[in-house]
């Protein structure tokens, strides 16, 4: 029999409702790749006519959860960067909130029209009206784990701990419950969505603390790697000490020779000796001195990296000793995009093109100010609007500029990417003498 126009637009709708979800979910709890654009709308294009299947043909409740399981495995494991736990607890979370909003729609519509349950979900299929009604559910549950995400990235933690502790109660109250309602449908169908929903804020909290998790191992990674910078730092600064101290005293011997040979009129062989003594301290690196440790730390690493690949690496640094900014957040920073600037460097191949990276960094007014500009080969990665870091090392964070942008909305900042024909540049401001953050 074929299906009726109203039922094949509702199908539509349904579908592409429940794909967008789906696609909003994933874009708020994972990092997607730096991949084409068309490969994952491609797959959420493959998730939606899986979708427009199942209502089409009427499938039964839970018949194609094998399904959902796997197309949303399959996308968040495809097509996002964060760990494989996160990833299957996101897609977990997606299709057990899916299925709760069906079976709490599905129970309020039947029990407005006074219409009986059947007892099996592989006999019941779902109404035009419920699955309106579960769509609806559906996309107001997950802007509820939105907003429960943003409570706890602005440290509303009492009533975030609240709410954590409502649903263990709640399954407690329903698994007691489904001992006195065996014959009765309707309550049993309320009483599965009900541990199906409390299952979801179940995961969804499971998600949260997962990347707490890894955002402290990943500090715990970033402080050792600034320890070992650290030491670096003060090895390259003693070892500048010691060569400027025995340059000093040198210094009288090479005058009084050069005296000695411009006397003689010796010109040439007094221009030889000061050649011998520019060489002889040539390869003295002088660590960048910025006034800021933090900072000093992480341009003395890049200067010396420039230096190694033959790229030209000039500062232009204004900022007090001590800044109203975390360690680790001024580390994600420069650290992402200096390395990503060395990089671009070091893959340019063109010889008329000058490998350069200049970096500005100012504060003015409470306000903190930085420019990273670098050339490059011509190539980047874009995802929409929005530019994706090209590192194959990914030394800090293992996210680039997605890391960067969290960092930059934690002190209500702005970053600006803009780029040339051979010149990429990347500006932040950041406002570091606001409530909470000074």
């Amino acid at each position: 029999m074929m299906p009726s126009v109203y039922h094949l637009i509702n199908s539509l709708l349904l579908s592409m409702a429940e794909t967008w979800i789906f696609f909003w979910l994933c874009q708020t709890f994972l990092h997607p790749k730096a991949l084409p654009r068309y490969l994952i709308r491609g797959a959420f294009l493959v998730y939606f006519l899986f979708q427009m299947v199942t209502y089409v043909q009427d499938f039964p409740l839970f018949s194609a959860w094998f399904f959902y399981c796997l197309f949303s495995l399959l996308i968040a494991c495809l097509f996002y960067q964060d760990s494989n736990q996160i990833k299957v607890l996101v897609a977990c979370l997606f299709v057990f909130l899916n299925y709760s909003c069906k079976l709490i729609a599905s129970v309020l519509i039947m029990g407005l029209v006074h219409q009986k349950i059947p007892a099996l979900p592989s006999n019941f299929v779902q109404g035009a009206a419920s699955q309106m009604l579960a769509c609806i559910l559906f996309f107001l549950f997950t802007l509820l784990f939105v907003q429960f995400r943003k409570m706890h990235d602005s440290n509303k933690l009492t009533l975030y701990a609240i709410i954590s502790y409502i649903y263990p109660f709640g399954i407690l109250l329903i698994s007691i419950h489904l001992f006195s309602v065996r014959d009765n449908t309707f309550l049993l169908y309320s009483d599965i969505a009900g541990i199906l929903m409390c299952t979801t804020f179940f995961l969804f909290y499971l998600v949260d603390k997962t990347f707490i998790i890894n955002e402290v191992r990943q500090k715990r990674i970033m402080a050792d790697q600034l320890l070992s910078m650290q030491t670096d730092y003060y090895k390259q600064v003693e070892e500048a000490q010691t060569e400027i101290t025995a340059l000093r005293h040198d210094l009288k011997r090479h005058l009084h020779s050069l005296v000695s040979l411009l006397q003689m009129e010796q010109y040439g062989q007094a221009l030889e000796y000061i050649n011998g003594i520019y060489d002889s301290t040539n390869h003295l690196t002088v660590p960048v001195s910025s006034g800021n440790r933090m900072v000093n730390i992480m341009l003395s690493r890049t200067k010396l990296q420039a230096e190694e690949a033959h790229i030209a690496f000039t500062t232009n640094i204004m900022i007090p000793p001590t800044l109203p900014i975390e360690n680790v957040d001024m580390c994600i920073i420069l650290g992402n995009l200096l390395d990503n600037a060395v990089e671009a460097c070091e893959r340019i191949t063109d010889d008329s093109i000058r490998k350069f990276i200049n970096v500005e960094i100012l504060f003015r007014k409470a306000f903190l100010v930085i420019s990273i500009t670098n050339s490059f080969n011509g190539e980047y990665h874009m995802s929409g609007a929005r530019y994706e870091s090209t590192k194959t090392g990914e030394t800090f964070c293992g996210i680039g500029l997605s890391n960067v942008s969290t960092v930059v909305e934690k002190y209500e900042g702005d970053m600006k990417i803009s780029h040339e024909e051979h010149t990429f540049t990347v500006s932040i401001m950041l406002a570091l003498e606001k409530e909470g953050i000074a």
